[in-house]
């Protein structure tokens, strides 16, 4: 598959993409009412079935009905207009304001259009037939209205700027286990060598030379990861895991960039590590960071690990 740049962006490329796709459909749009010889455009259609349903309106209700921006809404009427499809008159009472009103023209070309449009919906349809695209649709305009994605990027920073790294005591150790624990059996089967570093982190990773660094919102511990000693002049980066509330608020990063500063000031020349393949977010953070895949270990304790990589300091 050809590599795509928006896509490897993750969440930083994700209303392009919305947009990307909405600018494709709106092209083939625009082609296929060209073919069919139509002189109408594709985003026409919201307002052809709100005047045909609603009767008369103005340009205010018919933004408000939509959920379209103002200005948007009076350059498509304007539009319409122009091509005959509507026409306007100023209100009554207020003859700043115009009332909005199908023309003949459009009610003659309805019948033709509904057809084209239905076929459309077919298509649609058939295009996303395995997926619950209008749910998903349904989820994401509820979600925005409930809070908006200025005020929820406004509490990923301010949550960014109250996070603290701590390094490994005997307090926090329980949230080491109850971190590591939550994510391994979310995706995964336990496996013994888990247990051994997870119950005992003291014993198995820092009396040996390494450490564990945690996160921190407000004393309370929302991520943490393992550096353990090898003995060759590197650490392994171990038991990564951010709780399930504060995920997409960075706190990968600032433990990554922990782990990076700890090394350095221990006189580490590299960092290793193993992972899965399946888990995209982590593996995205590991090569954000620098670490480039290297062989396997045939002699890994994981049977989940089917990818190793190294950064080199």
């Amino acid at each position: 598959m050809e590599k795509d740049f928006l896509t490897e962006l993750g969440f930083l490329g994700f209303v392009t993409r919305l947009k990307r796709i909405s600018d494709a459909m709106l092209h083939d749009g625009r082609g296929l009412y060209k073919e069919l010889g139509m002189d109408i455009e594709p985003n026409w259609y919201v307002v052809f079935k709100l005047l045909e349903t609603r009767g008369e309106m103005t340009v205010t209700e018919i933004a408000d009905e939509i959920g379209f921006a103002h200005p948007s809404v009076i350059s498509i009427i304007n539009r319409m207009e122009k091509a005959g499809y509507i026409e306007s008159r100023p209100c009554s009472d207020d003859s700043r304001r115009r009332l909005i009103s199908l023309a003949d023209k459009a009610r003659a070309g309805m019948p033709e259009f509904e057809r084209v449009w239905k076929a459309g919906v077919a298509g649609t349809k058939n295009l996303l037939s395995d997926v619950k695209a209008l749910e998903f649709l349904d989820l994401l305009e509820n979600r925005i209205k409930e809070k908006g994605f200025k005020r929820r990027t406004l509490e990923a920073l301010e949550r960014d700027s109250a996070v603290s790294i701590e390094g490994y005591s005997d307090e926090l150790a329980p949230e080491f286990a109850r971190l590591n624990y939550q994510w391994i059996e979310e995706y995964y089967e336990v496996e013994e060598h888990d247990r051994e570093q997870l119950d005992d982190p003291k014993s198995y990773i820092v009396d040996h030379g390494g450490e564990i660094l945690f996160a921190l919102i407000e004393g309370k511990v929302v991520g943490t990861v393992a550096l353990i000693e090898q003995g060759d002049g590197s650490f392994e980066l171990a038991k990564m895991a951010v709780d399930s509330g504060y995920r997409g608020f960075g706190i990968g990063e600032k433990l990554m960039d922990g782990c990076i500063e700890y090394s350095r000031n221990a006189g580490k020349e590299s960092i290793i590590l193993e992972s899965n393949t399946k888990q995209i977010p982590a593996i995205s953070l590991y090569r954000k960071a620098g670490f480039k895949e290297i062989p396997l270990d045939p002699n890994t304790p994981y049977k989940r690990a089917n990818i190793r990589m190294e950064l080199v300091l």
